[in-house]
Parts: C-alpha cells; sequence; structure tokens
C-alpha cells in the first residue's frame, strides 16, 4: 500500500468516483477444531474514499490517502471489498439516504468470513463457539471511567475494598502504557507486575476476572503446579502464551496486551525441590517464568496441534502471581510481610524482582462473610435467585438460614468458596423434587440432619484430638 494518493486526482475524479466499501482485515484462528488455526477476514470498518481503476481503491476516512487493494486480495493484511459509489446507492435507496446506506454497510462490520474456493467468494462464519470467543470491538481502557469501574468491580468484590482499588490501578495504569505512543523498551519499564497474596478464598481470582472484564482485556488463569521447565515432560512456560492467544480470539496484539495469572505460586517455593540433575526444579520453573516478566519475544505455537510458531512480544504484558504464602505470616496475619520474606520462603531473588507491586488479601470476619453472601451479585443466594426467577419459581428462605450457612462456610476454612460449597448442599436436596414435581416455589431451611453438619464434625474431630484418640 502506499500513502498521500490524494494529491495525483482532481476534485472532480474524486467525486465522481466516491462511494462506500467495507475494510477486510486478515486474521488467524480456530475456526473449526477439526481443521487447526487458519486464515479469516474481519470487516474491520466501513470506508468512505474513491476507486480510482477496478483494482484499486483509496480512502478518505479510515486511513486517509491510503490506496487498498480492491476486490479479494489474499496477499495483503487490508483489503477493500463490495465497493459501491454514491450515485450507485442513491439510485437503489431513492435518493441519498446518509443515514439508512451507513445503517446497511455497518451491519457487516466486525463480521467474520472464510474464503469458499468453491464459490470463489465469502462466506460468513456463523460458527457460535467461535463468535463466542471473538472480540467484536476494541474498547481501550483509557476511553472508561475508572470510579464507575471500582463500582462495578465492588458489585461483585466484598470486604476488599483497598485491595480492588490497588490492583484496579495497576492493570489501568498497564492500559495506559500500552495504549500509548511510548516504545515497547519504555513500556516494560513503566508496567507492574503483581504478586496478590493471602489466605484461599479471600478473592484473588475473582477480582482479576472482573477487572479483565471492566477493562475489556483478554485473561487467563494458569495453575503453575502443571508446568515444568523446558525439556522436561509437562507443560511448558510458553504455553501460557498460546492460552492466552486463544483467549483473546486469536488476536496477538490484543493478547499481548492481556493478563496472564498464575496461580499456586507460592507451590515453586514449597518444600525445596532442587531437583538434583534428575528432573526438573522448582528453581527451573521459576527461571522460565523470567522471559515473561523480561519483557522479551517469546516463540509459541498457534494451537497444541500446529507445528506453526508465533513471536509473543511480553513488553506490553502484565503478569499477576497468586499465592496463599501461608508460611509467610507473621504473628498469625500478613500485615508485616516484606519482600525478603518471599525470597527466604523459596522465590528466586531475580524473579522476585521483576514484580514491582505485593498486595495482601484481608482475611474475612464472621460480618464479612454475611456481607458476601447478602450483597455480592455472585453470592450463591444472589445466583439461585437469578436462576429461579429464569424458571419462574418463587425463592423464599427461613432469617436463622444466613447464619446457618456463615457457621458452616468459616467451619470448611476455604473463605468466600465455602459459601457456595454449604448453598449448594442445601439447595441439592430440594432441586430434584422442584424439576420433577414442576413446583413454582422453593423455601430453604436449616437442614435437620446433623450429621451434615461441617461445624458439627469439627467439633467431633476437635473433641477426639482432645482425648487422644
Amino acid at each position: 500500500m502506499s500513502t498521500s494518493l490524494t494529491n495525483a486526482f482532481t476534485t472532480d475524479e474524486i467525486v465522481e468516483n466516491m462511494g462506500i466499501t467495507c475494510v477486510y482485515k486478515l486474521r488467524r484462528g480456530i475456526i473449526n477444531k477439526h481443521k487447526g488455526v487458519q486464515n479469516y477476514y474481519e470487516v474491520k470498518c466501513v470506508d468512505v474514499g474513491f476507486k480510482i481503476d477496478n483494482n484499486a481503491y483509496i480512502s478518505l476516512v479510515y486511513d486517509v490517502g491510503t490506496c487498498f487493494d480492491m476486490g479479494n486480495s489474499f496477499d495483503t493484511e487490508e483489503f477493500a471489498v463490495g465497493f459501491e459509489t454514491f450515485s450507485e446507492l442513491s439510485s437503489r435507496y431513492g435518493g441519498f439516504d446518509s443515514k439508512k446506506i451507513l445503517t446497511e454497510y455497518k451491519k457487516r462490520v466486525g463480521k467474520c468470513y472464510v474464503w469458499n474456493f468453491e464459490k470463489k467468494d465469502f462466506e460468513e462464519i456463523k460458527n457460535r463457539e467461535f463468535l463466542k470467543h471473538h472480540k467484536k470491538e476494541e474498547t481501550k481502557a483509557n476511553d472508561l471511567d475508572i470510579l464507575d469501574m471500582y463500582d462495578v468491580v465492588r458489585q461483585t468484590i466484598v470486604a476488599q475494598d483497598e485491595q480492588v482499588k490497588q490492583i484496579l490501578a495497576s492493570v489501568y495504569k498497564n492500559q495506559k502504557i500500552i495504549n500509548s505512543t511510548l516504545d515497547d523498551e519504555t513500556i516494560s519499564k513503566l508496567k507492574e507486575n503483581i504478586i496478590i497474596y493471602g489466605p484461599t478464598g479471600t478473592g484473588k481470582t475473582e477480582i482479576l476476572k472482573q477487572i479483565a472484564k471492566v477493562c475489556n482485556v483478554p485473561i487467563v488463569i494458569e495453575d503453575v503446579t502443571a508446568f515444568t521447565e523446558s525439556g522436561y515432560v509437562g507443560r511448558n512456560v510458553s504455553e501460557m502464551i498460546t492460552d492466552l492467544y486463544s483467549a483473546s480470539g486469536m488476536d496477538l496484539e490484543f493478547a499481548e496486551s492481556g493478563i496472564l495469572v498464575i496461580d499456586e505460586f507460592d507451590k515453586l517455593a514449597e518444600g525445596g525441590m532442587e531437583g538434583n540433575g534428575d528432573g526438573p526444579s522448582r528453581n527451573g520453573v521459576q527461571r522460565s517464568l523470567l522471559k515473561l516478566l523480561d519483557g522479551g519475544i517469546i516463540s509459541f505455537k498457534e494451537d497444541y496441534e500446529s507445528e506453526n510458531s508465533m513471536d509473543f512480544n511480553t513488553s506490553k504484558l502484565t503478569v499477576v502471581a497468586l499465592g496463599a504464602f501461608s508460611g509467610i505470616r507473621k504473628n498469625g496475619d500478613y500485615s508485616d510481610v516484606i519482600t525478603n520474606d518471599f525470597i527466604d520462603y523459596g522465590i528466586m531473588r531475580e524473579v522476585m524482582g521483576r514484580f514491582s507491586k505485593l498486595i495482601s488479601m484481608n482475611e474475612f470476619s464472621r460480618e464479612d462473610y454475611k456481607r458476601i453472601l447478602l450483597e455480592s451479585n455472585l453470592s450463591p443466594i444472589n445466583t439461585y435467585q437469578k436462576l429461579f426467577d429464569e424458571l419462574g419459581i418463587k425463592f423464599t428462605y427461613d432469617d436463622d438460614l444466613i447464619d446457618y450457612v456463615i457457621d458452616e462456610a468459616i467451619a470448611l476454612e476455604c473463605g468466600a468458596r465455602s459459601l457456595k460449597t454449604v448453598f449448594d448442599g442445601i439447595v441439592s436436596d430440594s432441586l430434584f423434587n422442584i424439576f420433577a414435581e414442576s413446583k413454582k416455589e422453593v423455601h430453604l431451611s436449616i437442614p435437620k440432619e446433623k450429621n451434615k453438619s461441617y461445624v458439627a464434625k469439627r467439633k467431633a474431630s476437635e473433641n477426639k484430638k482432645r482425648v487422644g484418640f
């Protein structure tokens, strides 16, 4: 493509040949799981411009002065298809109705097509699984109000207000930097990687999921215990990039600005597994992670069946490590934890140096459990309410059920996720009858069977220890 060609044409020539087209952009992705990664074409935008002959079109809006190949061109990343002059459009619509013309054309924006060799034309992709993961529109974080984002996340995450604020600020700042005109080296120096630590079930992963959603960035959560250092049996660290690429809708640029969450990070420091030359070491996995954290180029496979490799620039990637790190508590909490505590615990100094922010999660009080149960839009009570509303079933419960669920959840010692475990157990006794008898009302009460109580089991266990058997 060449640019600044508009000066070569007179105003009359431009006006006479002016019209509307759709600019197609080449993408790669998995459209059919049996065919692996293949090319497809997304309508990038509706553009106004003019044709200079049957083979070339010059943009006046999308990329002013740029000459695009006209027609189904497969040797360029972007090309124009479906050009119609304003005079042709006016005759079709009985006069120039710009609003109607643009409405008709914009129906195609965001749609994806594959080239059908038999029909010699584009064929729209209508596979729901593919479209579900396809990114229709890129909303950049610097176009969003961080206060609104904060309020949205807190509708789900309860009792971690300061933690939400800190994590959101880091991700939001990273997206601001990524979408700036700064060079990759400067971006990699400015962006923040984060370690989030604290008890299980306090919302570490859920905060990141909600922030990724409001910032409209792709996210993958990887369990680091499944990975080994390069050369050993197990998942390779570069496969994390493959997963993120897949989660982004096979959009490399979108994936490079995403969030990679490394869960169970503390497991890389536990047990002193050094390998001794006989197998993969946890330090070996930590060294492999340095490539992700440093802001360099990593080669990865487009998918697990493909032999094709692509280069991924990690300069813009936000890496977040999660872990309980229960062994670094001081005086029963995490309030005085510093970087050296993680190093003493077993995280390599070189790895810790790549994480610029450490965030500790709050441990939940009884009142926090109650707020989560009643206020979070993802609490089991509220999610079941949505289900029963969908089924047209009236849903009620006894007031004392709330205290019972909280007691049981605390006894399970798995944080907020215990609330769901307990509530699922209570509801499951009623679900079969609801579905089998087509009931239109369900009322939940405290279970009468004491043998199902986690509190009772815990007390029995404590009594056994007390008497010595």
